[in-house]
């Protein structure tokens, strides 16, 4: 099947046939089940029926896909821990959304991040693994991929900065790949179902001194918070767990959908309206009680995306390629803003996130590397302290912090001061040879020195590390926090208070925007 000839012509009900064909009987029943409907929404797990098929299914209709376009496709995504694979009970290197339309597709997805970070690193992101050369006139060139199709998964995140960040990285996007199909993804979760409970007319003085002290005031339960308090936690997708919510539906609960998920798809809308791209959206039902026929969609965590999830959202974004179709040649804009006002911009990042390594010197008190949680690094201050950043760039440029933040507040992290000051070093302290300690004390004075010399006409910087909202969050943010100019600039922290855990840094960003 993989191997198959398909005209890029081919009609619809062709394709099918041919598709039916590769598949067999089996693949008959998939290929002509009405358009939405999905052959794997029972599961029972990786390596159930259902998923066997899902993948063979996948197969086939990557090389429709691939004939239609002359080529294999190129995929780009960038997305929330639901992209990075969270939850899945597969491997997120192969079982993801993004891999499953291809092996080869760059999946840029972040865990507890929105789509601010990636918009001021995109750069410095889709780049961080093309091949690159010095050519003879010792311009560096990269041999960068042109993507055929970009996804966006922040649809839970889109309200970020009230959706400036979502709009900076779509336009970004799509200066630097005019031609790129560019798709949203409308993802949901079981987390979004609610109901209130309490309330009601208050009982008078006589009610209260007869017994009716009962009253509570009206109270917000998502139904995972339901579950833990009246099943103990039942695996979502147990048939205790549904009989249970259909009994509360007999027993009146009313279950709704929050309000906040409408108000981010509206976000996603406009954005994708206004930069010519497509909204894909995971089947959902009209009513939130009716949630429970697709809980095979997600992860017993009721948040993400289960290996069915993935492959459902996939599903999707082939119909939706097949349907509008992708641009053969397609063009690649520069990342330099050129004269006529085209360029995506440039920018230069470093992110210790994931891997817990950074290039950066640091100079402090106790300032440690920790994984504070799986895969998750920060870099902490407990005292204060100092790193330095290089500005790589000819100009001054606004510098961009990532950190951890808590909520609902008080956050367990301090509010905390951040000072840019520039500093000279010479560039053989930059990187001193293994050993040579004398060069490394020299260097660790110099940014000392520079720390407690502050400038007029860079005032301080005061981070909130305070993610506003009434759900128990632990996501990171990103904060313009100055301007760095060329070469080496010393940032140092100073903590306001004292919290439970110390200020925690994740990445520096340099790009030429102070605001989105």
């Amino acid at each position: 099947c993989t191997n198959a000839t398909m005209s890029s012509r081919l009609s619809k009900e062709r394709a099918k046939l041919v598709l039916a064909t590769c598949l067999g009987t089996v693949g008959i029943l998939s290929a002509f089940l009405p358009e939405g409907s999905l052959p794997y929404l029972v599961s029972e797990g990786p390596e159930s029926h259902q998923r066997k098929l899902s993948l063979i299914t996948r197969k086939a209709r990557q090389s429709w896909e691939t004939a239609n376009a002359g080529r294999e496709l190129n995929y780009l995504a960038f997305g929330t821990s639901v992209t990075w694979g969270a939850g899945l009970v597969g491997d997120r290197f192969t079982n993801t959304y993004p891999k499953v339309l291809s092996p080869s597709a760059k999946n840029l997805g972040m865990r507890a991040a929105g789509p601010y970070y990636p918009a001021m690193c995109l750069q410095s992101l889709v780049t961080a693994d093309d091949q690159c050369q010095i050519k003879e006139d010792e311009n560096e060139y990269c041999d960068e991929t042109i993507y055929d199709v970009i996804m966006l998964e922040y649809v839970r995140r889109a309200n970020d900065e009230d959706g400036s960040s979502l709009r900076k990285l779509a336009s970004r996007l799509t200066a630097r790949y005019p031609d790129a199909l560019l798709l949203f993804i409308s993802d949901w979760h079981p987390r979004l179902v609610h109901t209130t409970i309490g309330g009601g007319p208050r009982p008078t003085a006589k009610e209260i001194r007869e017994g009716a002290n009962k009253w509570r005031p009206a109270k917000d339960v998502i139904v995972k918070d339901w579950n833990r308090k009246v099943n103990k936690n039942l695996p979502l997708d147990s048939e205790e767990f549904k009989e249970t919510f259909l009994r509360s539906i007999e027993n009146g609960i009313e279950w709704n959908w929050n309000e906040v998920k409408a108000q981010n798809e509206d976000i996603v809308d406009v954005v994708a309206k206004e930069f010519g791209g497509y909204v894909v959206n995971l089947p959902r039902p009209e009513e939130a009680h009716d949630f429970i026929k697709y809980i095979p969609y997600f992860a017993e965590d009721f948040h993400h995306l289960s290996d069915d999830g993935h492959a459902a959202v996939a599903e999707k974004v082939l119909e939706l390629i097949d349907e509008v179709g992708i641009v053969k040649n397609p063009r690649l804009g520069p990342w330099t803003f050129e004269e006529d006002g085209s360029g995506a911009g440039t920018d230069s990042c470093v992110n210790w996130f994931e891997t817990g390594f950074s290039p950066l010197s640091v100079s402090g008190n106790n300032i440690t590397m920790q994984e504070f949680s799986s895969l998750k690094f920060g870099l902490n201050f407990p005292n204060g302290g100092s790193i330095v950043v290089h500005n790589p760039f000819d100009t001054p440029m606004s510098l961009h912090l990532s950190y951890m933040t808590t909520g609902p507040p008080p956050s367990i992290y301090p509010p905390t001061e951040v000072t840019i000051t520039p500093i000279a070093t010479p560039s053989e302290l930059l990187s001193p040879s293994e050993g040579n300690q004398f060069a490394q004390q020299v260097k660790e004075a110099q940014i000392e020195q520079a720390a407690t010399t502050r400038q007029t006409d860079s005032p301080p910087t005061i981070i909130d590390p305070t993610s506003w909202g009434e759900a128990p969050v632990h996501p990171a943010q990103t904060s313009c926090v100055g301007i760095v100019m060329p070469g080496n600039n010393a940032v140092s922290f100073r903590p306001l208070e004292k919290r439970d855990l110390p200020f925690r840094l994740i990445s520096t960003a340099i790009n030429p925007w102070r605001e989105l």
